[in-house]
Parts: C-alpha cells; sequence; structure tokens
C-alpha cells in the first residue's frame, strides 16, 4: 500500500515538473516571436522612412543670367514686384520656369510652376494691368486665342477672379472680362475692384461687331470712360457704334 502511494506520489511531481518545462518553453516561444516581430515591424518602418525621405523634391535655381532674361515688366505698385526663375528639380530631367509673386523678399506665391523652358514669356504669364491691391496675371496662347486672366490680390496671392481679357482701367481700379468664355453661363462682367462690386453686362450680344468678328465680345467691347459715378462700355464696327452706361 505504502509502495502505490509512493509510486502515485512520485508520478504526479513528474507530471508537475513536466507542465512546468511546457509552459517556460512557450512563454520563451512567444517571446521570441514577439521579438521577430517587433524586429520586423522595426526594419519596415525604417524603409518607409527611407521611401519617404527619398521622394522629396528638391529645386536648384540656375543662376546664370542667360537663363534669366524676362521680356515683360515685374514691378508692382506698393512695394510687390514679379521674379521671374529657371531651375530644374531633383526627380525631372528638364530645365523649367516660373514666375514668383514678391514682397521685398517674402515669396508669397509660385504663379506658374512647372512650366517648361521652351514655353514663350506670354505664356506663362505677364502683368496686365496693376491695381492698389491685386493685379491681373496674364497668358497668353498665340494670335486670335483669348488671353487667360487671374485677379490675383498681392498680399495673399489669392486668385479673385478668373477669365478672359477684355479691357482695364487702371487708374479708376476697373476690370472688364469673359467668365465661362464658349459656355453657356457666359458672362460680360465689369469688375470695380475700388467700389468691390460687379456688374453683368447684356448690353452688347446683338450689336455688329459681336456678330461679325471672330473673337466676338472680347474684340468688340472696351472701357469708353470712368468718372464717380459710373463706367461706360462703348463698342464700335463700321457706321455702328454704342455706348452704355453703368453706376459705379
Amino acid at each position: 500500500m505504502r509502495q502505490a502511494v509512493s509510486g502515485y506520489i512520485k508520478m504526479k511531481n513528474t507530471l508537475y515538473i513536466l507542465t512546468i518545462v511546457l509552459t517556460l518553453g512557450c512563454q520563451t516561444n512567444n517571446s521570441k516571436t514577439a521579438s521577430l516581430n517587433s524586429t520586423s515591424n522595426g526594419t519596415e518602418t525604417s524603409t518607409n522612412r527611407k521611401a519617404i525621405k527619398s521622394s522629396v523634391v528638391t529645386r536648384t535655381y540656375i543662376s546664370d543670367s542667360t537663363y534669366l532674361d524676362y521680356d515683360f515688366q515685374t514691378s508692382l505698385k506698393c512695394g510687390f514686384k514679379l521674379e521671374y526663375r529657371v531651375y530644374t528639380e531633383s526627380n525631372k530631367k528638364d530645365t523649367l520656369q516660373t514666375i514668383f509673386l514678391i514682397n521685398d523678399t517674402i515669396e508669397i506665391k509660385d504663379l506658374t510652376g512647372g512650366s517648361s523652358y521652351s514655353l514663350l514669356h506670354k505664356n506663362i504669364g505677364y502683368i496686365g494691368a496693376d491695381f492698389d491691391s491685386s493685379f491681373v496675371f496674364v497668358q497668353s496662347f498665340g494670335s486670335g486665342n483669348p488671353h487667360i486672366i487671374q485677379l490675383i490680390d498681392k498680399k495673399t496671392g489669392e486668385t479673385l477672379r478668373n477669365g478672359v481679357w477684355v479691357d482695364a482701367n487702371e487708374e479708376n481700379q476697373v476690370l472688364l472680362y469673359i467668365e465661362n468664355i464658349n459656355e453657356s453661363t457666359e458672362q460680360l462682367k465689369i469688375f470695380d475692384i475700388e467700389n468691390n462690386t460687379e456688374t453683368i453686362v447684356n448690353d452688347f450680344q446683338d450689336c455688329k461687331c459681336v456678330q461679325f468678328a471672330i473673337a466676338g465680345l472680347r474684340d468688340c467691347v472696351s472701357i469708353d470712360s470712368v468718372t464717380q459715378q459710373y463706367i461706360i462700355l462703348e463698342s464700335s464696327y463700321e457706321d455702328d457704334k454704342i455706348e452704355k452706361k453703368y453706376n459705379r
């Protein structure tokens, strides 16, 4: 009887020790797995960081004066100016050109970044009209084509208006332009910048010039004069002359 009890105790102790060994083994394996996972994640993060770092594009500006001739004026009222630059980028082989809006030494906006150096300066942009707080930035793409414009706030670089050039009166701060040209929503508009008011013009649709001129409204209507009370537009074609007066 004592021998049976003793054998049973020895067997029980052996099972207990085996259980402890197996448990420790599992804990060790789990620890190794966690360590491997941690190493794997660390390697992946490092790789991602390298990929992100290598994807950063850097510009190298060209200082050679033979590249930096620009065909148009760059000065604007109130200390602002345009600065023409030529550069290369680390991820491209082409030479590029751009125009920055600058106030003293502060870069306000890159107006045309990414333009090929082979483009004409009138394609990438120039000053069309210079008002006190804003200016018209024009892009021209060949004779007879619409001159695309942006009215840009000098201090912020924000585009205030988009459209096609018709006319401007710098002294009295008035812009005449077409919005949504060649679309069903096309409109001729007067933007009185001084008074921050805009007028839609529908009085020239049936004039001879619009009917027969290839360019239509954009070559038929102009600002005749501006007073403190009125803006006068005119259209003249052969014997057909029209003048219209609009309140400011």
